[in-house]
């Protein structure tokens, strides 16, 4: 069993360790562009599916093995931009907190303009102020939960992204500049697994939306959690995931 696993915005590969620990198979979990000390500074949607197929490349992606596609929030919408893209190559798909985009273009151009302006900010304040202010607003602040082991491991990882690269990452490929995908997620037909936080409203009322338009999806919400159910309740997310590919 194979799984690619896309993380969230100022995140990293490393923040599904302790999935990877308990669930097995083999991971892989690349940087998304714009993040690391080293981020590739093409975020764009083009740029972020090459990122991936570069990855596979590299992984030496076997044929005859399961293949996993997994992805949380902002790594979740790079997973769909990637499976509608090349929906023959993954068995399965598993999204925690995820969304396929915003629908209204005038929508979308306000969150262009507030990703813009955010990302101004991230140039200015430099990525430790940055970080302080973002775990304070109220999708990210229940982090807070996550055991302290591992939040100052995820919080010692974040440090490492650039300004530059965070700032790329929301003008290109913030919500409002990644594609609506909502007009081709009926066409996945493959197996998916669609996982939020009881707590974190928005994005569970989108997976009960996208349940309906994917063909082969079902929907776990895990209680007492919000925005990363991964982290803030692993054991109940592990157990979903454990569930959803024993049915494979």
């Amino acid at each position: 069993m194979f799984i690619l696993a896309l993380h969230g915005f100022t995140g990293c590969g490393a923040d599904f360790a302790p999935l990877a620990q308990i669930i097995g198979g083999e991971w892989h979990c690349p940087e998304l562009p714009g993040h690391g000390p080293e981020s590739q500074l093409d975020c764009s949607p083009k740029g972020t599916l090459d990122c991936i197929n570069k990855a596979l490349i590299h992984y030496r992606l076997a044929v005859t093995t399961q293949k996993i596609l997994l992805g949380y929030s902002m790594g979740a919408r790079a997973a769909l931009l990637h499976a509608t893209h090349h929906p023959d190559l993954w068995d399965a798909l598993i999204l925690i907190s995820g969304s396929p985009g915003i629908e209204n273009e005038t929508n979308r151009s306000d969150r262009r303009i507030a990703d813009a302006e955010l990302a101004d900010s991230i140039e200015r304040l430099g990525v430790k102020t940055f970080l302080e202010f973002w775990q304070e607003t109220p999708l990210i602040r229940s982090q807070k939960e996550i055991p302290t082991n591992h939040r100052a491991f995820m919080q010692a990882n974040r440090l490492e992204n650039t300004s530059v690269g965070l700032a790329k990452s929301l003008r290109q490929f913030g919500q409002g500049s990644a594609p609506n995908l909502w007009p081709e997620i009926g066409k996945l037909a493959m197996p998916a697994l669609l996982i939020t936080g009881e707590k974190d409203t928005k994005y569970t009322n989108i997976a009960q939306r996208m349940q309906k338009v994917l063909p082969n999806a079902s929907h776990v919400s895990i209680l007492n959690t919000s925005h990363m159910p991964h982290l803030e309740q692993s054991d109940s997310v592990e157990k979903a995931i454990k569930a959803f590919i024993a049915e494979q």
